[in-house]
């Protein structure tokens, strides 16, 4: 898909990806108190110029349209300059839509024996935007009180939302601005060993 809206090669092996293998229950109870959901995301953009490539557990808002997909289903949502937001949904797991996606591919193989079928991109490879310059706001959860780190960590973050779960104790969470990656990772560095999690956040 990057390849396809860049017309260039993008090396998937330099797209930045994070499971959901850190997950928790307890982030899924922050999520809640936001009145948030976290999906798996596999993002693509332009910025600047540039193609922003990347896969990770994201927090989104119940009014962004990929909120609500559950279960087996999947969904491309798309913002295009002319044609604004659109939304590919439908089944993505299971016997019968894999099934029918690997025939469909065996159809195509054989009805051009011998020739090489078009992808839609060049052969030159486009060198996708480092993982430090991404801007996200993010959700961090820290060990300890918010009334006792409340101004250390706006001295730090500036602005910050606060969250708390009420089933768990001896931490909060909170919501900071808008910021790139590598700024990020430098406010944090002072509170490396409180820091519980982080997710980014989707606007």
């Amino acid at each position: 898909l990057a390849s396809i809206i860049s017309g260039k090669y993008v090396d998937f092996e330099e797209i930045y990806t994070e499971g959901i293998t850190k997950i928790t229950t307890e982030d899924m109870q922050y999520a809640k108190a936001l009145g948030m959901n976290i999906k798996l995301l596999a993002e693509c953009k332009h910025v600047d110029g540039t193609l922003y490539a990347g896969v990770a557990p994201v927090l989104l808002h119940a009014e962004h349209p990929l909120y609500s997909v559950n279960g087996v289903f999947n969904a491309v949502f798309v913002k295009g300059n002319m044609l604004g937001d659109a939304m590919f949904y439908g089944s993505g797991a299971g016997k019968l839509p894999t099934a029918s996606a690997v025939v469909g591919d065996v159809v195509e193989a054989v009805k051009n024996i011998g020739h090489n079928l078009g992808y839609g991109w060049s052969e030159e490879k486009l060198q996708i935007q480092k993982q430090e310059e991404v801007e996200h706001r993010f959700f961090v959860r820290i060990k300890g009180k918010k009334e006792e780190l409340q101004q250390k960590l706006e001295a730090s973050f500036g602005m910050l939302q606060y969250v708390e779960a009420p089933e768990i104790a001896g931490e909060f969470g909170f919501v900071t601005e808008s910021m790139k990656e590598g700024l990020y990772e430098k406010k944090v560095s002072d509170y490396t060993e409180d820091i519980i999690s982080m997710i980014r956040v989707e606007d």
